[in-house]
This record gives C-alpha cells, sequence and structure tokens, in this order.
C-alpha cells in the first residue's frame, strides 16, 4: 500500500492535472470582485431537492415582545436577492390593540407577498400541516389561527 502511494507521487502528472496547474487568463478587479460577491452570496452552489424560488415559505420566530414594540426573525425567500435569507423584522404597536395582534398582522404580510391564496402552514401546536388562505375575505380567521398558534389565545 505504501509503495503504490510512492508510485502515484511519482507518476506523471495527467493533462486534466497539466490543464488546471496553468495559469488562467489575468482577471480585472471588476471580474474579480463580481466572482467573489456571487461565491459570498452562494450563487454557484446547487439548489436543494424541491428549490422552487415562486414558492416562498419560510420560518417564523419571536425574538422579543415588548409591550410597544417587538422583533422576530423570518427565515425565508427574499426576493431582492433571490435567495434564502434571515431577517429581522421590528414591530411597533401603532393602532393595534396590542403588540401581539401587530406581530400577527405583520406576519400575514409577509405571507402575501408570496402567497396571495392558500398555504400549507407547518403547525407546531396542531403537530402536523394545516392549508390556510391568505386572502384578504380570510383575513379574520388567518389572524384567529396565528394568535393561537404563536400566542396560545385568540382574539
Amino acid at each position: 500500500m505504501i509503495e503504490a502511494r510512492r508510485r502515484a507521487r511519482e507518476a506523471p502528472p495527467s493533462p486534466a492535472q497539466i490543464a488546471a496547474a496553468e495559469p488562467s487568463p489575468a482577471e480585472d478587479e471588476k471580474e474579480r470582485r463580481a466572482r467573489n460577491q456571487a461565491a459570498n452570496m452562494g450563487m454557484g452552489q446547487a439548489q436543494t431537492f424541491g428549490y422552487d424560488p415562486r414558492k416562498g415559505g419560510g420560518v417564523f420566530q419571536i425574538e422579543r415582545l415588548g409591550i410597544d414594540s417587538a422583533d422576530f426573525k423570518f427565515f425565508g425567500w427574499n426576493r431582492d436577492i433571490k435567495r434564502n435569507t434571515l431577517q429581522n423584522i421590528e414591530v411597533r404597536r401603532g393602532n393595534n390593540a396590542d403588540i401581539r395582534l401587530a406581530v400577527v398582522r405583520k406576519m400575514i404580510a409577509i405571507i402575501r407577498e408570496y402567497e396571495p391564496g392558500d398555504f400549507q402552514w407547518e403547525s407546531h401546536k396542531l403537530r402536523r400541516w394545516v392549508t390556510l388562505s391568505a386572502r384578504v375575505s380570510d383575513n379574520a380567521g388567518l389572524e384567529d389561527f396565528m394568535l393561537r398558534e404563536f400566542f396560545d389565545t385568540g382574539r
């Protein structure tokens, strides 16, 4: 086994190894910057099974809940950069009855950006997938469901 490794190291390089060792044409600063930005954004990575940018999908996680303000994270599709990203969303109570309702309404606004009609929701509370409607006409039911899902209460 050791002798085989020694012979492999001493063997002449293959044509593929020679091609890889040849210097590539010099790239200018603009090309280098574009290549680095694409690599940092993960543009060269293969997409996972089931990848469909038309489907939003995402995960909400409440980080902080105060009396007049809250923060939650949304990990999902970002249309601006066409990738999944982690976004921090800040919410103010404003004209809402309480901060919980303001948070739920902001989440619904995010959902409606991607799904104007029916969508699938993985309910950890119910331990199953639920079909919900993001239609404006079904707003009261969606708000009630989301309040129960995140805060264990109805209106």
